[in-house]
């Protein structure tokens, strides 16, 4: 194994940076976000003009009154967790939720474990869970393992959301598929710049391809499809040109879902943390050259 020394980016400081086999992955306590993914020469994670602004800071002496506009405000782009609830709060929920649920919003614990782990941990306070997540970098390949603990007497459920933003670039030649290859497979359409599109899809199985020409990769993304049967496909193609992206964001979401959009009400989620425990998953990324 080749392996360059754990470092702190010098540009965040709140990052942890790990670098081996030649993949090289930040994790930020703002949002525990995966802010960073680059192998073969290649960024793979969006980042918005205004990332180093972060996300749930105290630097600013004004915020936008709803919780949806200051996410959108301050969105910096990489990959978040979106639990205990996803997309706008609900006004029937018996615990409010900011835009996109709290684990998004808060500062995590995080820590370099070896030359090749990232391990970010937080405890909520709308819902009695504990959330672990381990991103391992092997070769050709990042996972990342997330477990939700549950530290209470009562079932919780949750909506859980994996939020991945890929570099918009990535897509400019690119063929998207989900399905495994010796099964059923769909084309997964996808906008050209400038152009803007949202859809919610149920997925046949839990994998998605993506062939970048000019990228010079192949990315392979796998996960558990019982526990997040479908996929949002958000794409922001620098073709909105008001707030919040000012025509300037490139960025394709394919994110993994237990739920349909709009299921946001704390409570009403599919997934199910049984009392005193825990459910866990594991979502990977294959990294090819091209050949």
């Amino acid at each position: 194994m080749t392996s360059d020394p754990v470092t702190s980016d010098p540009g965040t400081s709140d990052d942890v940076v790990v670098a081996a086999h030649g993949i090289r992955v930040a994790v930020t306590r703002a949002g525990g976000a995966i802010s960073s993914i680059a192998a073969h020469g290649v960024e793979l994670l969006a980042r918005t003009p205004w990332a180093d602004e972060g996300l749930g800071g105290d630097d600013d002496a004004w915020r936008m009154p709803s919780s949806s506009a200051e996410w959108h405000r301050r969105y910096p782009g990489g990959w978040h967790l979106l639990t205990p609830a996803a997309g706008d709060p609900s006004p029937a929920a018996t615990v409010e939720q900011p835009f996109h649920g709290e684990a998004a919003w808060r500062s995590w614990r995080v820590r370099a474990e070896g030359d090749a782990a990232i391990v970010a941990e937080v405890l909520l306070r709308t819902t009695p869970l504990r959330v672990i997540r381990t991103v391992t970098v092997s070769e050709r390949r990042v996972a990342v393992d997330t477990v939700l603990r549950n530290a209470s007497d009562g079932d919780q459920r949750v909506v859980w959301v994996e939020h991945p933003a890929l570099a918009g670039t990535l897509f400019d030649d690119a063929e998207v598929t989900l399905g495994a290859p010796d099964g059923e497979r769909v084309a997964v359409s996808m906008v050209s710049a400038p152009g803007s599109r949202f859809d919610d899809l149920a997925v046949p199985s839990g994998r998605l391809e993506i062939a970048s020409r000019s990228a010079g990769v192949d990315l392979t993304m796998t996960w558990d499809a019982a526990l997040l049967p479908r996929l949002y496909v958000w794409q922001e193609r620098r073709g909105s040109e008001g707030f919040p992206w000012w025509g300037a964001v490139d960025a394709i979401g394919l994110e993994p879902a237990s739920d349909p959009y709009g299921t946001s009400t704390l409570g009403s989620g599919s997934v199910t943390v049984p009392a005193r425990g825990e459910r866990r998953a594991r979502l990977t990324w294959e990294i090819r050259p091209r050949a």
